[in-house]
């Protein structure tokens, strides 16, 4: 049986709220990617994305307030909907009950999401360390290296113990990013020579350009937007020097996700 090949996706975020939850997911799925494993490696792995997801939290005070905008946004942008003659109504009221769920979540986290983590000693110690070159080395900070030494079971608990704090902040990013890519189908497109340039609607609040390419396409996508135009160059790949345009011709699907 011939099993089709996983397709690239590349996401171009148009704004910082979507820009801040595509790179709080990154680091999560590292997070719970990394946990499960047994080595110190992935240990160690699993804390950076922790330390890394406190830190962009930390540079924006008013997140929840940002995905709560974002939220109540997709809501009214959805209740619109129900007077569309072809809608589904019973999916439109089962997505908005759950959109309210995940707002009444996002209302009832307390103080600055992670708060705890930043009073915990041990942690602020490592992130003090992580940010210079090696210098989680052993003679850098005994005690994290102690840590590592700790059996497998008892790093992981204290890892998803460190996690927990991001849990419902996790079901905001999940819910905001599924209703982005799903705002709208995608589209067959070509790029001529690698080149690719349409016009934008300037009345339309475009949240996420998306670019699906087989895994065959040794090119990869530069995403330019404008206020009324996208342009899309595709590069080769050149891990030894600048990458050039691809002088051939590149099908790709294209969402211009906008809900």
């Amino acid at each position: 049986m011939n099993i089709e090949p996983t397709p690239i996706i590349y996401e171009q975020p148009l704004n910082e709220n979507i820009r801040i939850c595509l790179r709080l997911e990154h680091l999560l799925q590292q997070a719970n990617y990394h946990i499960k494993r047994e080595s110190t490696w992935d240990s160690m792995a699993t804390l950076n994305a922790i330390l890394n997801i406190l830190n962009i939290i930390n540079d924006r005070p008013d997140l929840k307030n940002k995905l709560g905008q974002l939220l109540n946004q997709y809501a009214s942008n959805l209740a619109q909907m129900e007077q569309l003659p072809d809608i589904n109504k019973v999916k439109l009221h089962r997505l908005l009950d759950q959109l309210k769920k995940i707002i009444d979540i996002l209302h009832s986290i307390q103080g600055r999401i992670g708060q705890e983590l930043r009073e915990n000693e041990f942690l602020m110690a490592v992130q003090q360390k992580v940010a210079i070159p090696a210098g989680t080395c052993s003679f850098n900070i005994p005690s994290y290296y102690l840590w590592l030494q700790q059996p497998h079971t008892v790093r992981e608990k204290n890892l998803r113990d460190w996690l927990e704090p991001f849990a419902q902040l996790q079901l905001v990013i999940d819910i905001v990013l599924k209703l982005t890519r799903s705002s709208i189908k995608s589209t067959e497109e070509m790029a001529q020579n690698g080149f690719y340039q349409s016009n934008l609607d300037p009345n339309i609040s475009y949240q996420m350009i998306r670019i699906k390419v087989s895994p065959e396409v040794e090119a990869f996508p530069e995403i330019s937007v404008g206020r009324h135009r996208l342009t899309i160059h595709f590069l080769e790949l050149n891990i030894q020097g600048r990458a050039i345009q691809t002088q051939a011709n590149i099908p790709f699907e294209l969402a211009l996700c906008n809900l």
